[in-house]
């Protein structure tokens, strides 16, 4: 009987433990956050009227490939940043047909899960710098919100379907939260079978990661100085024990470290698509990362400007620090108005507040052992050492200097935008600081002041302090929630058919809608266009309508990202032409070729961007041989 009750009363525990347990997922604040994600990020998709740059066309050309038997490994043209973006974009378009709207949901549902892995390693974070309960779920849930709503110009990066940014960022955060997680039980002294699944997982995330993007090189480089760090750590307080102790504890903390080998071979087969493509194509793709500090293969427009390295960084670091850095901690895009930039001024303040408070706060814990100093170091530190790795990785690869180009254009902030996945951590360190710290500051100064002042004063206290608390909690929060609703604002305040234009043709037409039904209408089914132009056409029509960029053959660098598509229009019977051209210039470059050659057209205009019109030229009397002479060059003014 005794033991049947004592099964009966464990049965009610355990049920109790797993309900409280439902309980504490279902009201979380995660969701509130995830929900909050979910609708801004579509809201912004809607007030920008679902438009997509050249780029971002390729991949939805390449995720409609993908549905017609192609198997591609690589971004068209390149030979990094791996196609797992077209396949998963591929899978919404086999489910609910192609188009821009789909387009942007693959990126916007992976935003969920940056948000999601966010709190998870905020949580990780909080525990191991023992939090209270309370301040654990505040510094969660203020990481969260922050990752909800970053800055309007990491949310445009996040949501653009480059070829694989979300996908890294993704990846980025779950190497962390495995790193992390797994020098913890290390040190807990967690069994083989535990710690090798754990290695195991770090190296296929990284072999993955290397496929998806060498973005995640910067993150690697930081885990690796994360896990030597606490090698150092762990073997410095190994060697302060006693004699007797140190052998025994030493030969069982490596052997436990040297299951850091498992994550070799998992590593090989998360890089399997890699290794496969690279077989083929003389290791191409390796080739490319080894070669990101070279020097030699820095862009032909800037080589002349520059001839050695420290001159080169001297300009990379002012660019990150005047342009790269200030846009992602705040948000700005390039030639938004003054409201914008008076408001990102002001989120930009407060996230550099945030940044510099959180690394004084670490190098001061490094010299005076405060508590709440400790939790704080736990909290930042590996945010920090990421962030320092993302701006010693941006001022020192050749690929990002192509932000050296055209400053007032953003080509190369991009790669700068990878600190958007730390600010939320420094945001909560802080705000969950000063909280806490404010809190616990109140409730002893009545206690002093109480002893002080004597017991007639002792109730006029007890009734202002907690008045006093209320007032400069809310006060905090109120700091907090403007921020997030001020950069919330900015996505409704930004121009909607410039937010999602390409920073390399911000000229290009927002809306092609009339020009697809102009052409469809004319029986188009082949033209010339610059890229900016042609590729969104492309995948609008889902190829019905193939163009391709004349300036390449022309100047002889290739056939594009798409040769068949090239060949195609080689042997296309009068395809038409389509270029950017000024608004007051009526009589452009392309028709005044045509007319010199007795080529009769007829054309028609349709407005594009800031002061430009794209000039459609069909039903030409004789095919244009394009090859023939280099004066077609100038009738397709490009942008960068």
């Amino acid at each position: 009987m005794l033991n049947l009750s004592q099964q009966k009363g464990h049965s009610q525990i355990t049920s109790i433990i797993q309900k409280n347990r439902w309980q504490t997922v279902i009201l979380s604040p995660l969701w509130l956050c995830l929900l909050f994600a979910l609708g801004i990020r579509i809201w912004s998709a809607h007030h920008t009227h679902g438009i997509i740059d050249g780029d971002e066309a390729v991949v939805g050309i390449q995720a409609e490939h993908i549905l017609r038997g192609e198997h591609p490994y690589y971004f068209y043209g390149q030979v990094y940043m791996g196609s797992l973006e077209a396949y998963l974009m591929a899978i919404l378009f086999a489910i609910a047909g192609p188009s821009v709207w789909m387009l942007r949901a693959e990126p916007i549902l992976l935003s969920l899960l940056v948000v999601w892995l966010t709190w998870r390693l905020a949580g990780a974070l909080a525990d191991a710098a023992h939090l209270s309960p309370f301040a654990q779920q505040l510094f969660q849930t203020i990481a969260a919100l922050i990752a909800a709503v970053p800055p309007l110009y990491d949310t445009v990066v996040e949501m653009r379907a480059l070829g694989g940014y979300v996908e890294t960022f993704v990846l980025i955060l779950l190497l962390f939260l495995s790193v992390f997680r797994v020098t913890r039980r290390l040190r807990a002294g967690a069994s083989y079978k535990e710690l090798g699944w754990r290695w195991a997982g770090i190296g296929f995330i990284i072999g993955f990661g290397f496929w998806v993007n060498p973005l995640i090189l910067t993150a690697v480089f930081a885990a690796t100085i994360w896990v030597v760090a606490f090698c150092i750590v762990e073997l410095a307080q190994l060697d302060s024990q006693n004699q007797a102790d140190f052998r025994p504890a030493l030969r069982s903390f490596l052997k436990r470290l040297l299951l850091v080998l498992v994550a070799v071979p998992t590593c090989l087969i998360g890089m399997a698509p890699a290794i496969r493509w690279g077989l083929t194509h003389h290791w191409a793709n390796f080739t490319f990362v080894l070669q990101l500090g070279d020097l030699r293969t820095l862009n032909s427009l800037l080589k002349p400007y520059y001839h050695d390295r420290l001159s080169l960084f001297k300009d990379q670091l002012s660019f990150y620090l005047h342009y790269a850095a200030p846009r992602t901690i705040g948000g700005a895009l390039p030639g938004e108005n003054t409201l914008l930039t008076t408001i990102h001024t002001l989120t930009l303040g407060l996230g550099l507040f945030c940044l510099c408070a959180s690394c004084l706060l670490f190098l001061l814990s490094l010299f005076w052992h405060h508590p709440q100093l400790l939790r704080i170091r736990q909290l930042v530190a590996l945010p920090l050492l990421y962030a320092v790795c993302v701006s010693i990785a941006f001022c020192t690869s050749i690929i990002a200097t192509a932000g050296l180009i055209s400053l007032q254009h953003d080509i190369a902030g991009r790669y700068a935008a990878p600190i958007m996945l730390v600010l939320p951590f420094f945001f909560a360190a802080v705000f969950t600081l000063a909280y806490t710290s404010l809190a616990k500051f109140m409730k002893r100064r009545p206690r002093n002041e109480e002893e002080q002042a004597g017991n007639t004063q002792r109730s006029v206290l007890s009734k202002a302090s907690p008045r006093i608390t209320m007032i400069a909690q809310v006060a905090l929060f109120a700091v907090l929630l403007s921020y997030i609703g001020v950069q919330a604002s900015t996505y409704e305040l930004t121009d909607a058919g410039a937010t999602f234009q390409s920073a390399s043709c911000t000229t290009a037409p927002a809306n092609n809608d009339a020009i697809i039904a102009y052409l469809q209408q004319e029986h188009v089914h082949y033209a010339w266009a610059i890229t900016w132009i042609g590729n969104p056409i492309i995948f609008k029509t889902n190829a019905g309508i193939i163009m391709t960029d004349p300036r390449l053959i022309i100047s002889h660098y290739g056939l594009g990202r798409i040769p068949l598509y090239t060949y195609d229009l080689l042997q296309a019977d009068r395809p038409a032409m389509l270029t950017l051209v000024q608004h007051d210039d009526t009589h452009p470059a392309l028709l005044k070729i045509l007319d010199a050659r007795k080529i009769t057209y007829h054309t028609r205009r349709f407005p594009s961007e800031q002061g430009y019109d794209v000039l459609v030229v069909t039903a030409l009397s004789r095919t244009v041989p394009m090859l023939s002479t280099q004066l077609y060059a100038s009738a397709f003014p490009g942008c960068i």
